[in-house]
C-alpha cells in the first residue's frame, strides 16, 4: 500500500503517539494488588462458577520507574516471545495503532520476538492464515483507520469447534500469547477462551483489547474504548455539516446514524 498513500495519509503516518511514563523504556515496574472482583457483587457467584480458573486473579498495576513502591517488582530481562494478533468485531479507529504498539513493545523488550497477524479475522485464526508483522510490513498502516492490514470476517470464537480450532492454532504456532482486538462480544469470547486454555493447560495467554466505536466497555480501569473519541468527533462534524446545509438551503433533512 505504501506507494498508494495520499499526502494526508503520509502526513498522518509521521505522527508518533506518546507512551505513558510507566510504559516507556525496557524495564517494567509492576505491583500486584487485590484479587479482581465482579463490578456487581450479586454477580460474583455466577461469574466465579463460569470462570473457575481465571476469576479472582490479582490485579497488576504498572508504575512509573520513580514510584516509591517497596512491594513492586522490576522486570529488566524479557525472553523472546511469539505473539498472535487478530481483529474481531466491527472496525474502529485506532485498531492499527494497537498492533503498532504491540509490535514496538515486544521488540523493544527483545528484538528476537515475533508478532504474527491472522489474515481474515477469526476465520484466519481457525485456518492458520498468518502474516509475520515486521517494520517494513507495518510502515504503511501507522495511524491509519480501518482493519485492512489483516482484515476481519466472522468475528466470533464461541462454539466448541471454534474454540478447539483456536487452541490448535495457538499450539501449532507455539504462541506465547493471543491478542484479540474488538468490542464487548469479542472480549467476552476472549475471556471464555482464556478460561478454556487455563482448564486445558494450554500455555498461550489470551489478552483482550477494548477497541470499539460504541464506547460501551468501561469501568474504573478502562476510561474509554479505543476509537470512541475519534468516532464522536467525526460524527459531530458530520452532524454540523448537515445542520449548516439545512440552514443555508432552508430545508428539512432527516439523517440516520447507524
Amino acid at each position: 500500500m505504501g506507494n498508494e498513500m495520499s499526502p494526508l495519509q503520509k502526513h498522518r503516518a509521521e505522527y508518533r503517539p506518546e507512551l505513558p511514563p510507566w510504559l516507556q523504556g525496557t524495564a517494567v515496574k509492576v505491583e500486584y494488588g487485590d484479587a479482581a472482583i465482579a463490578a456487581d457483587g450479586a454477580d460474583a457467584h455466577v461469574i466465579r462458577r463460569a470462570f473457575p480458573h481465571t476469576y479472582g486473579q490479582r490485579l497488576a498495576h504498572f508504575l512509573p520507574k520513580t514510584a516509591n513502591a517497596p512491594d513492586a517488582t522490576v522486570i529488566t530481562e524479557h525472553p523472546a516471545v511469539r505473539v498472535g494478533v487478530v481483529f474481531s468485531g466491527r472496525q474502529s479507529p485506532g485498531g492499527h495503532n494497537v498492533v503498532w504498539g504491540l509490535y514496538n513493545a515486544i521488540n523493544s523488550h527483545n528484538p528476537s520476538s515475533e508478532l504474527i497477524g491472522f489474515l481474515g479475522g477469526t476465520d484466519g485464526l481457525f485456518a492458520q492464515k498468518t502474516l509475520e508483522i515486521t517494520e517494513e510490513v507495518f510502515s504503511s498502516y501507522k495511524n491509519q483507520g480501518g482493519y485492512y492490514m489483516l482484515g476481519r470476517t466472522r468475528d466470533q470464537i464461541r462454539t466448541t469447534e471454534q474454540v478447539k480450532a483456536a487452541m490448535t492454532t495457538c499450539q501449532a504456532l507455539k504462541l506465547d500469547a493471543l491478542v484479540i482486538i474488538g468490542g464487548v462480544t469479542s472480549n467476552t469470547d476472549a475471556a471464555q477462551l482464556a478460561e478454556t486454555f487455563a482448564e486445558s493447560k494450554c500455555s498461550t495467554k489470551v489478552v483482550g483489547v477494548p477497541v470499539t466505536l460504541n464506547g460501551d466497555l468501561k469501568n474504573q480501569f478502562v476510561e474509554t474504548t479505543v476509537g470512541f473519541d475519534t468516532i464522536c468527533k467525526v460524527n459531530s462534524q458530520l452532524i454540523s455539516n448537515v445542520c449548516t446545509d439545512a440552514l443555508s438551503a432552508e430545508k428539512s433533512i432527516t439523517t440516520s446514524f447507524a
